[in-house]
């Protein structure tokens, strides 16, 4: 792709107002292609142009036609799925072999789905108890223009999420995909123009959240924000979204645990337990970054782990063979490093760290799969969010002890129990 420039897509056009970047790929460091991230004015636009078609014509199109359309994206995306799958890779650092299994045919799944359901009830009827002769009715409104904001780590996936269910409930969106991975998004405005969406129904515009995002959450005539990212802008967005009353939505981080009960079938939750923190290189919020394990399997669970991490084939994430993604961004990689120098400082240790070594391309982000062990309550990463391929151990004796410990966090998204 290297040469190519991609443009913001806003009412129907690729406008390049705003400052060329060059994006590299986290495989290898090597530039990608050259991207236009959007300024305030040209998201003041995309905000225009959304809230004009919202007024103007998407409101009152049938829900029929609204699903012609996503059905014909879906159809579009299929065609190119493996061009949206090599993008995705090239510029987040995932495994092609995610890219292609997971990620690409997910969203496909998901534009899918809301082109085809029947669950979308635009009205009601009710019944008053009180009242047998009257007739209720509760109508359901489109909101106007949805504000969307996608994360670095699945940027594709996001993307879509958000866009389909929005367009087909009638409302226009603006979608801000990071400025780190717009690649997929901006290419998805191709075939969002060929499945005939009319102009202004969806815009994208790829840019720094401090320019785009903020202008995004503060403008009057955006009705609703949904965000995914890190739980400290998510804050700052809510208090962005608040001043003129929007609905929001936020998506945030998480610290996910593992249960491990001394009845478990050990080799099977060794598996599940390395995927749940390794796909990605943990770089996913539901990531299992947590292992809670109860004394008396501790040491054959940690044996069998080691054992199957070894054989996770490490190289180039553009081998479909490849197993271990590459780490999206230079500042993840540091921070990655740094909270695992803080958690030794404070008591834990590496109990086993993958070798890696020259498999790796030259240049890219990569770090080692990690088991840490000896994590306690008072060690930062037993309760930070790392966002990397990191597993902080902790051991239990009761099964009240194992819920207090995964507890132990100001997260609550997602947990597993193996027994």
């Amino acid at each position: 792709m290297t040469g190519d420039l991609m443009k913001n897509f806003v009412n129907g056009e690729f406008v390049d107002e705003g400052k060329k970047v060059t994006i590299s790929s986290p495989v290898d460091g090597n530039p990608i292609c050259d991207v236009i991230l959007a300024n305030k004015k040209s998201t003041l636009e995309a905000i225009d142009s959304a809230y004009e078609a919202y007024y103007r014509s998407w409101a009152e199109t049938s829900v029929r036609e609204r699903q012609a359309m996503l059905s014909r994206l879906a159809r579009l995306v299929e065609e190119k799925s493996n061009e949206y799958a090599t993008m995705e890779s090239i510029n987040t650092g995932k495994t092609l072999r995610q890219s292609m299994l997971m990620d690409i045919p997910l969203g496909i799944s998901h534009i899918e789905y809301f082109a085809g359901t029947d669950e979308f009830k635009f009205s009601r009827d009710i019944m008053h108890p009180e009242y047998p002769d009257t007739r209720g009715i509760v109508q359901n409104a489109p909101m106007g223009v949805v504000g969307a904001i996608a994360p670095w780590n699945v940027p594709f996936l996001m993307a879509v999420w958000k866009i389909a269910p929005a367009v087909l409930a009638g409302n226009t969106v603006v979608l801000k995909p990071s400025h780190h991975t717009p690649l997929t998004a901006l290419n998805l405005a191709k075939d969002i123009r060929e499945a005939g969406f009319p102009p202004g129904v969806i815009n994208i515009v790829a840019g720094n959240g401090s320019e785009v995002g903020n202008t995004i959450c503060t403008d009057d005539r955006v009705s609703m924000v949904s965000f995914t990212g890190s739980t400290a802008t998510g804050k700052k967005v809510m208090s962005m979204a608040s001043e003129s009353l929007k609905k929001v939505t936020l998506e945030l981080g998480g610290k996910s645990p593992n249960i491990v009960m001394p009845d478990a079938d050990l080799n099977h939750a060794a598996k599940g337990i390395l995927f749940g923190i390794f796909l990605n290189s943990g770089q996913l919020c539901e990531s299992g970054s947590r292992l809670i394990v109860h004394s008396s399997v501790r040491e054959k669970l940690i044996r069998k782990m080691i054992e199957h991490l070894g054989n996770m084939k490490a190289g180039n994430p553009m081998d479909m063979e490849t197993e271990i993604s590459a780490i999206t961004t230079g500042d993840q990689l540091k921070k990655i490093g740094s909270l695992v120098n803080e958690g030794e400082s404070q008591g834990a240790r590496i109990l086993y760290q993958r070798e890696i070594g020259e498999s790796v391309p030259e240049g890219g982000f990569y770090f080692p799969p990690t088991i840490l062990d000896n994590v306690t309550d008072a060690i930062t990463v037993a309760s930070e969010e790392i966002f990397g391929p990191v597993l902080a151990v902790s051991e239990f004796n009761h099964v009240d002890e194992a819920v207090k410990i995964a507890n132990s966090t100001k997260y609550g998204l997602a947990s597993g129990l193996w027994t």
